[in-house]
């Protein structure tokens, strides 16, 4: 079970950057260029903290990055480039979808779901990320067939929580292992890690 970050004196909220297992096999004799997308895309997210205090907010947080090294880590996802704050959430609405397009149900009608905002789905207790790739429209009855970057990588269940006020990214720790805390006096030097969603 992955372990929920108490996240504190963030100083670098970097937007979710994309780890590609796309490519593009280059023409052979001067031939064209041929891109190739894979099921494998994701996100991650890279996180500084400023100078902590040693004090019990600053000792959660370095138990929970220790503990996240062989447990792996769940964190909000920074929104610095979003359009605006969504409220509540949504459901996937029906199962077996794949690809690059994913229907819900449950928004407002009528709210425009905008190009380059993300969300998160739980699928098998874990979360993925998704990025918007264009402007969408719910419809009346609170549906839209949203189109997501990267592809979906699993297989969807029907009623499969979206999480749109407050997305979350899931994965594996990288950073703090190798260098831990240091502490100067009273204070504990500046932390970062990262975040690498899993397959």
């Amino acid at each position: 079970m992955s372990v929920l970050l108490p996240l504190i004196r963030i100083k670098t909220t970097g937007a979710p950057r994309p780890v590609l297992f796309s490519g593009t096999q280059e023409g052979s004799l001067g031939g064209e260029d041929l891109q190739i997308n894979r099921m494998g895309d994701r996100f991650a997210v890279d996180f500084v903290t400023d100078q902590l205090l040693r004090n019990a907010d600053s000792r959660n947080l370095i138990a929970a990055l220790t503990e996240a090294t062989t447990a792996d880590a769940i964190a909000p996802l920074p929104l610095v480039n979003a359009s605006r704050v969504y409220a509540g959430g949504g459901a996937v609405d029906g199962a077996g979808q794949t690809g690059s397009t994913l229907n819900i149900r449950g928004r407002v009608a009528g709210e425009v779901l905008a190009r380059g905002d993300f969300f998160s789905i739980i699928h098998s207790g874990r979360r993925y990320v998704f990025m918007i790739r264009g402007d969408v429209t719910v419809d009346g009855a609170g549906k839209a067939a949203v189109p997501i970057w990267p592809m979906l990588r699993f297989v969807t269940v029907d009623g499969q929580t979206c999480e749109f006020a407050q997305p979350f990214i899931e994965g594996r720790l990288v950073g703090f292992d190798a260098k831990g805390a240091a502490f100067t006096r009273i204070r504990v030097e500046p932390l970062s890690f990262s975040i690498i969603e899993r397959a």
